[in-house]
């Protein structure tokens, strides 16, 4: 029987609530909320945050904590409980446990997520909960797992980029224990599908979405001509290979200036290389800042520069949520044709398209971008495909359909 929007009642598991670098879920969570989903949200850290807007900090009165080290005396009653009232499920957790084939790097920590299910599979089950949902695969997918195996909740989650290329460990046997997985774009949909013991029906490209803004995108570029980059200052963001690309515009004589917002490990090293090439005048590195203020800092730019690869271990971008908050406030992006940002940037209407890793290639397109004649009709394209293909209501609309029809 299909689950009615007053019969559902889902506990949605993650890593860290408020999370800046992770604000689409924030946003998703937000929504869900707003659209009437009973729900909770297990966590094993809230982050402080003074940002929040009052739909954002609802979601507080929602959390419950998960206990981050669930050995300790503390848990152990719940935990006694647990294998006494719910000894089948408890062993059939124990089996799943050992079906997946964890690496050996990754199954400790599996085991205690089963210790963490166990620990709170009484409240769950007290919560009257009827479905379990992940946001990633990792510690979060298998908690969700064990939950499910305990207390015979069913559960579904979503997958993004790195618990499916790198912190992968038990990915096949997690989702054939699922009963769904969404995930944020095509390209993430087609390699799942295909990976051997993977039910394709199982699998549901879902894209993050983003709150509509009212503004739209005003005519007059910036002087200087201003590039943005959005991200953390890790390989995967191809950030080595704008800051060449800069390189090579300034060669050119070409009136420009770039804002890096983030920060990483790589931020030292990066911030040397844009001296080294005499960048300094025309590099910012401006930090971070709080995912609800990034507004003024798109405001203040013309072109989102997503110079993205995939990196020696196999990790890489999806369709990086900042694409989406670029183009709702109408900013064309010259991204690289890689994983899910083709879906997102269609060359030579809302962006531009380049390899990955290739500075040259890069750096053709932002002269392009500069010296175009009708940038504004590609502002107003990038604002129409936030608008048609990554609206938030719509989005989780659809997600809070695919939860219901769990019980069809």
């Amino acid at each position: 029987m299909q689950l009615k929007n007053n019969q559902l009642h889902v506990l949605i598991i993650i890593n860290r609530l408020h999370e800046w670098s992770q604000n689409f879920i924030t946003r998703e969570l937000t929504e869900l909320n707003e659209q009437g989903v009973r729900m909770h949200i297990a966590t094993r850290k809230i982050v402080q945050r003074d940002d929040l807007t009052e739909r954002e900090k609802k979601l507080l009165s929602l959390a419950k904590l998960l206990p981050e080290n669930p050995f300790l005396p503390k848990f152990w009653i719940k935990i006694v409980k647990t294998k006494l009232r719910y000894t089948g499920g408890y062993l059939r957790a124990w089996r799943a446990l050992f079906s997946l084939k964890h690496k050996p790097s990754k199954f400790f920590r599996s085991v205690i997520c089963l210790f963490r299910a166990a620990a709170v599979a009484e409240w769950v089950v007290s919560q009257k909960i009827n479905l379990i949902h992940a946001h990633f695969l990792t510690a979060p997918g298998d908690t969700a797992l064990y939950l499910s195996k305990i207390t015979g909740i069913p559960y579904g989650g979503t997958a993004h980029a790195m618990d499916i290329y790198t912190d992968n460990s038990g990915l096949v046997g997690k989702i054939a224990n699922a009963a769904y997985l969404s995930t944020c774009t095509a390209a993430n949909e087609q390699y799942l599908k295909t990976l051997p013991g993977v039910e394709p029906e199982k699998i549901r490209k879902l894209y993050h979405g983003i709150e509509i803004q009212p503004e739209e995108p005003k005519p007059e570029n910036h002087r200087p001509f201003t590039f943005i980059a959005v991200g953390r200052m890790v390989e995967k963001k191809g950030f080595k290979f704008l800051i060449e690309a800069c390189s090579f515009l300034k060669k050119q004589g070409l009136d420009f200036q770039l804002n890096f917002i983030g920060n990483g490990p790589l931020e030292e090293e990066l911030k040397a290389q844009a001296q080294s090439l005499g960048l300094a005048d025309r590099l910012h590195f401006k930090g971070m800042f709080p995912p609800n203020s990034m507004g003024e800092q798109y405001r203040q730019a013309d072109v989102l520069v997503m110079p993205s690869i995939v990196d020696p271990s196999g990790d890489r971008d999806g369709l990086p949520n900042v694409c989406l908050e670029a183009m709702n406030h109408g900013l064309p992006i010259v991204g690289s044709n890689v994983s899910g940002i083709p879906e997102g940037v269609v060359h030579g209407e809302n962006g531009w398209l380049v390899p990955p890793g290739d500075s040259e290639k890069l750096a053709e397109a932002m002269a392009e971008a500069i010296q175009h004649k009708n940038l504004f009709e590609m502002k107003q394209a990038a604002r129409r495909m936030a608008i048609g293909h990554f609206s938030l209501e719509n989005n989780i609309r659809a997600l809070r359909k695919l939860m219901e029809g769990v019980g069809k």
